[in-house]
């Protein structure tokens, strides 16, 4: 008869646990910086903060970026679609056509698409 919990038992659940607690130690490094792509311009979001994006010296639009995730708060199109996608985080994108402004965060993301 089998004993309820052999020493093989206990190294798998160590070995088990030992993998859980490395997920939450381990930094993924995916999603920290935000780009913001135009026509004639690339510019990288590393820290949190309101962003400014100009072409040529023409205002385009302004980004607030929070460490985790980005927005369009201001936006010189006519429809204001970038500023009503909202917050967007890592593996989401905005985009301006009429100013041809694209959001992004750069890196790996765990997934592939995301639906809501």
């Amino acid at each position: 008869m089998r004993k309820f919990f052999e020493k093989r038992d206990l190294l798998i659940f160590l070995i088990v646990l030992f993998s859980i607690g490395f997920s939450f130690v381990v930094p993924r490094g995916n999603g920290e910086k935000v780009i913001v792509e135009g026509k004639d311009f690339r510019k990288v979001l590393e820290k949190p903060g309101l962003y400014d994006i100009t072409e040529n010296g023409r205002f385009l639009m302004r980004v607030e970026f929070d460490g985790k995730k980005a927005r369009v708060i201001e936006s010189t199109c006519p429809l204001k679609i970038c500023v009503k996608t909202g917050w967007v985080g890592p593996g989401g994108t905005i985009v301006c056509v009429p100013n041809e402004v694209i959001i992004y965060f750069e890196g790996k993301t765990d997934y592939d698409t995301k639906t809501w």
